[in-house]
């Protein structure tokens, strides 16, 4: 009894210890957290006064308007300023083009801020998305060559025959329809979404999703349906939002958005882990009869995880830099939601200007049927859609005008000193020729307010207009320090997106088959249409909030005149 007395009394102190001590610790961190804005060189910056304790300038940020804040605290304050974050937290926001090269060129001292991983990660995984240092540079190094130029003409069959299907649908969706009925609208949006997830699928893991031939509103796929549901909340997910700020509530399970990523990532692991595995025999089976694990065409080379796992297993890789299961598992949802969302929303962007701009849409439309007639007797090749000039005009300023994501986020890992193109006018009005960091601040990178300087793009940078690509470009924009047209679109530096080239592509054989086929024009008043950042930038209507991410147009058969 003495002895049982002894162990409770002693499991009594360690509770008590365990408890006291994590108090001391989040208060520590608290402290830490309010204090630390204090003594930041980023105090000394001019920006907009805070609207909230709590929120800081982000609440500003979520009403689905970011750019317009972000342009106007830009013209007020100058291409230096800062605005305030979660608790008073600073954020730095600069268009400063050499500032910007120097956050993304340094990607070993700047890494994605934690909150930003933790959101990133919290259905993706520890992926390549999130990934940061090392880590990200061994992942990168093995993704490389599934995302090469070889591997995309093989499977360009995959993205014509989705989208082909997708074409085929929507006719006999508009057929079914009665004359006159005025039923033609069409969340055009949520038949992209389909149409590139399963895309992503069959050219990303040689698996079939088959989420076209679903009706509206019936479930989907079990991962086609929760990646769905965790995508596009029909509320702004508050309580993950502060999850990423204060790491004390990330214990609390048990919310909506929570409870969806659970199942989220509970199917993903399931399917995914069956699907690596097969690749893994495939692979090895492969081996066994002399083809080897090197990059070379095999008949197991047809996807974006098979050749992932034959870079993983290739001899010129280290067998310490080779990722485990676990590290291939993350990348399913990595691909899943950076392969899928960025291209279907950022194709209902290049929509939604081509309903604003008639004229653009008819042209684009001529220049796709005189090179590829009605008939189809025209194949369609990479070589012969990158001809078309219009067409990529139309993509390239879609991107620019609409990029996915419309900001960035990096944080320092050390004290710096960033240099910039031209100087800056501080709080006490002194001009500064350089942006002091100590270890811990965080910057924002503006990539629409970039994307659409007037400065950089001469007085239409803030007008949407395909034509600007047909002509020299103003001698600014060569500055940016863009990877792709000079745009900030896929950032650049380390951290670029891996699949630019794949999103292009595929965003390109989309609008042949849907321009050539329908025409369009919005449902709405185009003011009724506003961006929601969640993951990506989607279209949502003012007053359909509680429907989700949307795009409603009118559509109609294009009639070709004899």
């Amino acid at each position: 009894m003495l002895t049982l007395q002894i162990v409770l009394k002693d499991f009594l102190r360690l509770s008590v210890a365990l408890v006291a001590a994590t108090v001391l610790y989040l208060s520590y961190r608290g402290v830490r957290y309010l204090v630390s804005p204090y003594f930041s060189p980023l105090r000394k910056l001019r920006g907009p006064k805070s609207q909230s304790f709590v929120f800081g300038n982000f609440i500003e940020l979520a009403d689905g308007e970011a750019f317009v804040k972000l342009r106007r605290w830009r013209a007020e304050y100058g291409h230096v300023y800062r605005i305030r974050a979660v608790f008073g937290e600073w954020r730095c926001v600069t268009t400063d083009n050499k500032a910007v090269a120097h956050l993304l060129s340094n990607h070993m001292s700047y890494y994605k801020p934690e909150f930003a991983r933790f959101q990133l990660s919290y259905l993706l995984g520890d992926g390549l998305v999130s990934a940061e240092g090392l880590e990200h540079r061994h992942q990168r190094r093995i993704m490389t060559p599934a995302f090469s130029a070889s591997h995309l003409r093989g499977i360009l069959p995959t993205f014509m025959e989705k989208s082909q299907e997708m074409r085929d649908i929507l006719s006999e969706l508009l057929a079914s329809m009665p004359a006159g009925s005025g039923n033609h609208r069409v969340d055009i949006l949520s038949y992209l979404s389909r149409t590139t997830l399963d895309i992503i699928s069959a050219s990303g893991f040689n698996y079939d999703f088959a989420t076209l031939r679903q009706k509206p509103g019936e479930t989907g796929t079990e991962l086609a349906d929760a990646l769905h549901r965790f995508t596009s909340p029909e509320k702004f997910p508050i309580l993950l939002f502060l999850k990423g700020f204060i790491p004390a509530l990330r214990v609390i399970e048990f919310d909506a958005q929570a409870r969806e990523a659970r199942k989220a990532r509970k199917t993903i692991r399931r399917i995914g882990i069956g699907l690596i595995e097969d690749k893994i025999r495939s692979v090895m089976e492969e081996k066994a009869s002399g083809g080897g694990t090197e990059l070379t065409k095999g008949v197991h080379d047809r996807d974006l995880l098979s050749l992932m796992i034959k870079s993983n297993m290739s001899t010129t890789i280290p067998p310490e830099q080779r990722l485990s299961t676990e590290q291939m598992l993350n990348q399913i949802p990595t691909f899943l939601i950076a392969g899928h969302e960025t291209t279907a929303n950022g194709t209902s962007w290049a929509l939604f200007a081509l309903c604003n701009h008639p004229k653009h849409q008819t042209r684009l439309r001529q220049e796709l049927i005189e090179a590829f007639p009605l008939d189809d007797s025209v194949p369609v090749t990479i070589e012969s859609l990158n001809a078309l000039p219009f067409l990529e005009a139309v993509v390239r300023e879609t991107l620019r005008y609409h990029p996915p994501v419309e900001m960035s986020a990096r944080v320092a890992e050390g004290d710096d000193i960033i240099p910039l193109d031209k100087p800056y006018m501080d709080r006490d009005g002194n001009l500064r020729d350089h942006i002091e960091v100590k270890k811990g601040d965080h910057f924002i990178i503006p990539i629409m307010v970039m994307n659409r300087s007037t400065e950089i793009w001469g007085p239409d940078g803030e007008v949407y207009n395909p034509e600007r690509w047909l002509s020299d470009l103003p001698s600014a924009t060569s500055t940016l320090p863009g990877l792709w047209a000079n745009l900030m679109t896929f950032l650049g530096g380390q951290r670029a997106c891996i699949g630019f080239k794949f999103a292009i592509l595929e965003m390109k054989v989309l609008l042949y088959h849907l321009i050539r086929s329908f025409e369009f024009e919005l449902a709405v008043k185009p003011e009724d249409i506003l961006p929601l950042e969640m993951i990506v930038t989607r279209p949502i209507v003012r007053n359909e909030k509680d429907k989700g991410s949307q795009l409603p147009v009118i559509m109609r058969p294009y009639v070709h005149a004899a």
